[in-house]
């Protein structure tokens, strides 16, 4: 490890530690406000215990890669970490079955529409798996299912988003107190096809690969602004991109300037927070977020489909053009979740792009077809408009990370359980204005104001004046 490797090592361990002091704050706020709840909690557990097999091999193992006679990484791990890997499956399989039983005859839970479209764009993969003879139902895609009918009866709204919050604070903790302890095993080697970033590293913090890290950061950001209260959230999506950026990762690094940008512009708001300035100026911040999202979602469909267009894209433009001349033969159902990783095992791709095509789009519409691609538009498309058009500046601030970095990446998985399914139920979860919500517009109350509640007294803003209601 060079003097420079070390010194932005030692930075990043450093800012870890500082940024506790912000963290605390922020989530000590948060619980004065009551913010956190149940469903903060699902989406905490389900970012944590996916991801734990991995924090726990690097931290045991201290990233130890295996090479092929090419010099390509083999994928693999110790038996131990499978293990792990198999009782973190199973419990969260358990927390997501514990958590909806609990909504539905506990508590009573409304139904949410989001979760469940991702729940069918799951079951359609799932089926079409059995069409092409790929083994039906592997426990990871049940752990998914169950994840996403868990957040189909969660409750939409901040805690949704500060659950997923709280994941990237205990990932980038671990990472930055990993950074302190043994510098070596958070970092992966600059390679010439593989060009570090300006501080002269591949930070991957606890994570096997800096790109899951990158884009993990990347989609946290909205949620720390949106779900923190008062000026800290600023601070902590900045800090979330800045780490974004050292991860060496260049779409994840750029992705994550342009949507603190975006954030700084939009200003997003959850309605309990709204002031009447802000809903006056939201037509205009309205048109302007939909002019931001739609080129995003249309770049990330015409790159696979023209990529010479935009320069040499290697390994990326192969894997495309191979998956476009097989989906010819299967343009309906495409050919499932499982039969582009079962591509790896017989030798006809390597290990770096075994998990997905690297862009959501295609990789959606070669595993589900036409019918996995529409039904993922419906799923976007009804996040967006769901709440008209007072809810897009918000929600668009979440979905930008996700289409910006679906051009090279595929952010979110409907095959497979995965180390970003946590962030997939927090978008689902994104509140709406519907009475009932707990996020409904109140500019009069103290919480929308900025200012911590009475002692004692519960915090709940008012869907309606229940005087009135009586009379």
């Amino acid at each position: 490890m060079s003097q420079e490797q070390s010194t932005s090592v030692l930075i990043i361990g450093l800012l870890s530690l500082l940024a506790l002091i912000p963290w605390a704050a922020a989530f000590l706020r948060a619980r004065t406000f009551r913010d956190w709840d149940l469903t903060a909690t699902l989406v905490l557990l389900v970012g944590v215990l996916a991801n734990v097999d991995a924090a726990a091999y690097v931290i045991g193992s201290g990233r130890q890669e295996q090479l092929d006679p090419l010099g390509r990484t083999v994928i693999g791990s110790p038996g131990w970490v499978h293990q792990i890997a198999v009782v973190s499956n199973g419990l969260l399989l358990g927390v997501c079955v514990a958590f909806v039983l609990y909504r539905l005859l506990v508590a009573r839970a409304r139904i949410n529409a989001a979760p469940l479209i991702a729940f069918t764009i799951v079951l359609a993969l799932g089926a079409s798996d059995g069409l092409n003879g790929q083994p039906l139902w592997s426990p990871r895609q049940l752990t998914l299912l169950a994840a996403l009918l868990a957040a189909a009866v969660g409750r939409p709204g901040r805690s949704a988003l500060l659950g997923g919050t709280a994941v990237a604070m205990v990932y980038t903790t671990m990472g930055g107190i990993q950074a302190l302890m043994e510098p070596a095993d958070v970092l992966r080697p600059c390679r010439a096809d593989n060009a570090c970033s300006v501080l002269g590293i591949h930070y991957a913090g606890v994570f096997t690969n800096e790109n899951i890290l990158g884009l993990m950061l990347l989609l946290c950001i909205p949620f720390a602004w949106l779900s923190l209260r008062g000026t800290v959230r600023i601070v902590l999506a900045c800090y979330l991109a800045f780490l974004a950026a050292a991860t060496g990762s260049v779409l994840a690094g750029t992705a994550a300037v342009a949507t603190v940008v975006l954030l700084a512009v939009l200003r997003p708001r959850l309605r309990d927070e709204e002031t009447r300035g802000v809903a006056r100026g939201m037509p205009g911040r309205s048109l302007l977020a939909v002019s931001v999202l739609l080129p995003a979602a249309v770049l990330g469909v015409v790159v696979p489909l023209r990529h010479a267009m935009f320069g040499d894209l290697r390994l990326r433009a192969s894997i495309w053009d191979m998956a476009k001349e097989e989906w010819a033969d299967s343009p309906l159902v495409g050919y499932g979740g499982k039969a582009w990783s079962a591509k790896y095992p017989q030798g006809e791709i390597p290990a770096a792009v075994s998990p997905s095509l690297h862009n959501e789009w295609i990789d959606v519409a070669y595993a589900g077809g036409l019918i996995g691609a529409v039904l993922l538009l419906i799923l976007l498309a009804y996040l967006v408009f769901r709440d008209g058009t007072r809810g897009i500046p918000t929600i668009a601030c979440v979905l930008f990370p996700v289409l910006l970095s679906s051009v090279m990446e595929r952010p979110w998985a409907f095959g497979i359980s995965n180390a970003l399914t946590f962030t997939l139920l927090a978008a689902t979860l994104v509140p709406t204005g519907t009475r009932g919500s707990t996020t409904t517009h109140a500019p009069e109350t103290s919480v929308s104001q900025g200012r911590v509640p009475p002692v004692g007294t519960r915090h709940e803003t008012p869907c309606f004046d229940r005087s009135r209601a009586r009379r």
